[in-house]
Formats: structure tokens, C-alpha cells, sequence
């Protein structure tokens, strides 16, 4: 079995839940387009609730003031609304999460497919895999992954290497 990727969590935020933000993006169908799946997922999940807003806003400051800066919050009226401020800044936070594990995810979306497909193999045919090769092979097809993809993509690679790997096969039985 290929072992998943680790997440960069930007800030550990304590009960903020991030893994969980960032394996949204496999709840996308193929038809999304990772850059919209990402701004979609980064909108869902600022939080609502004052409390949970006001919870964390230490943590994401930093956030806050790339929010304020890059024009996401609008602060040029006369009463400047607290909340708002903060729910760009977990806006710009999510984004940034989701943009520095897009590598990751991707990897892991497609590590995922293989795992399943290697439980419908023989032991003969487990035994004969590679998986260091076809890790780095995936490691190739994912690093880098481009934002302005659609998600099938992730189905393209898992359908590329499932062939190669099965070219194997064929070719080891001759």
C-alpha cells in the first residue's frame, strides 16, 4: 500500500480542524475546477458563530491583515465591521492552507485509487508491484499540481498508472 502524504497545517489552530478542510477537496466530482473547489471550501468554511470567530482570530492574524491588504475586506467605510474583518481573514487562512497542500492532496486522492485497486490484486500480482517506483512515479504527475486543472485530472493520472501497471503484469507473464 502507497502511504498517504502528510498536511502542512499553516497555524495548528486548536480545534479548527484543517486535515478535515483539507480533504474536502476529494468530496469534488471531476468537472470542478480545483482553483473554484478551493475557493468553494475556503468560503464554507469561515466560521459563522461569533464565538468561533472571535475563538481563533489570534491564530490568524496574520491572515486578517493579507486580507485586509489583498482587498477581500473592505475596510474604506467609516464603520468597520469586526467580523467581516476576521471572516476574510479565515477566508485568506483556508485559501493558503488549501493552496500549500494542493501537492498533497492531489498525491493522496490519487494514493487512495491505488490502494483500492491494489485490493483487488493476487498476492502474486502485490508482491510483484514496486511501490517505491510507483510512488515517485505519482510523486512525479502530482508535484506541481496546476490549480487551473479540473479534477478529473486526479482520475487521468489514477487511470495512467493503474495501465503501466498492468503493462507489467502482461509483461512479466510473457
Amino acid at each position: 500500500m502507497l502511504e498517504l502524504k502528510q498536511y502542512n497545517l499553516l497555524e495548528e489552530i486548536d480545534g479548527y480542524g484543517e486535515e478535515d478542510i483539507i480533504e474536502e477537496m476529494s468530496n469534488y466530482d471531476g468537472s470542478t475546477y480545483v482553483c473554484d473547489a478551493i475557493s468553494e471550501i475556503a468560503d464554507s468554511n469561515i466560521p459563522i458563530y461569533n464565538n468561533d470567530i472571535w475563538k481563533n482570530v489570534q491564530d490568524i492574524q496574520e491572515y486578517i491583515e493579507q486580507a485586509i491588504s489583498s482587498g477581500i475586506v473592505d475596510t474604506s467605510h467609516n464603520g468597520i465591521d469586526l467580523i467581516k474583518v476576521f471572516q476574510g481573514g479565515y477566508y485568506e487562512y483556508n485559501t493558503q492552507l488549501l493552496y500549500a497542500n494542493l501537492d498533497s492532496v492531489a498525491f493522496n486522492m490519487v494514493a487512495d485509487k491505488l490502494n483500492e485497486y491494489f485490493n483487488t490484486l493476487t498476492e502474486e500480482q502485490l508482491t510483484s508491484l514496486d511501490l517505491t517506483e510507483i510512488e515517485e512515479e505519482l510523486e512525479s504527475k502530482t508535484e506541481h499540481f496546476d490549480n487551473n486543472n479540473y479534477l478529473s485530472v486526479i482520475d487521468d493520472i489514477f487511470e495512467e498508472l493503474k495501465e503501466e501497471i498492468e503493462e507489467g503484469f502482461e509483461d512479466s507473464s510473457e
